[in-house]
């Protein structure tokens, strides 16, 4: 029960945090490629494939919330994704919008998690004993993100091997060019 108040106090501060929190003009391309560098180390079991456009690409928003968005992605790629496989992060810049997809080789999404996903306290990890509860704030953090950079998020089965992918699809700035 302790635990469960924490997570939704911190929850709850984050909310507020992202609504007084400024936005700026930033390339999203240096987030990402520096997020996934650090992910290389702190993941050292797990290989990391990255894609990103050779050129700089801008946004509107708070770089520090796209990389936390970015590392809780991750976390569940990760955590899911069958051994020996590469986890897969990719930014696209398309004429109205950036994408960023985080995809993994595993487990498909359940039938009974998929329209819940991004709720507060939906998880589906195992629970060993003794250990403590998963509470599944995680992509409820990048919805909430998400959404505080009208961005759109959707996670899908993968139609290439067994897995998922998550995308996140950003507002492009309009004065950059595709």
């Amino acid at each position: 029960l302790a635990t469960l108040i924490t997570r939704m106090t911190e929850a709850t501060r984050l909310e507020r945090m992202l609504r007084d929190t400024e936005r700026e003009r930033f390339d999203v391309r240096a987030v990402v490629s520096g997020c996934v560098e650090g992910y290389r180390e702190a993941y050292a079991h797990r290989r990391f494939e990255l894609t990103v456009p050779e050129a700089p690409v801008f946004v509107s928003g708070v770089p520090d919330l796209i990389a936390q968005m970015l590392d809780k992605l991750v976390a569940n790629a990760v955590d899911f994704a069958r051994e020996g496989s590469a986890i897969e992060v990719e930014l696209r810049a398309l004429a109205h919008e950036v994408t960023i997809s985080v995809r993994n080789e595993g487990p498909p999404l359940s039938p009974q998690i998929r329209e819940r996903l991004f709720r507060s306290m939906t998880s589906v990890r195992p629970q060993a004993a003794g250990e403590e509860p998963h509470l599944g704030l995680g992509l409820y953090i990048v919805q909430f993100n998400a959404d505080c950079h009208h961005a759109k998020v959707v996670a899908r089965d993968r139609s290439d091997v067994e897995g998922v992918e998550v995308e996140v699809a950003l507002p492009r700035l309009v004065s950059d060019p595709a």
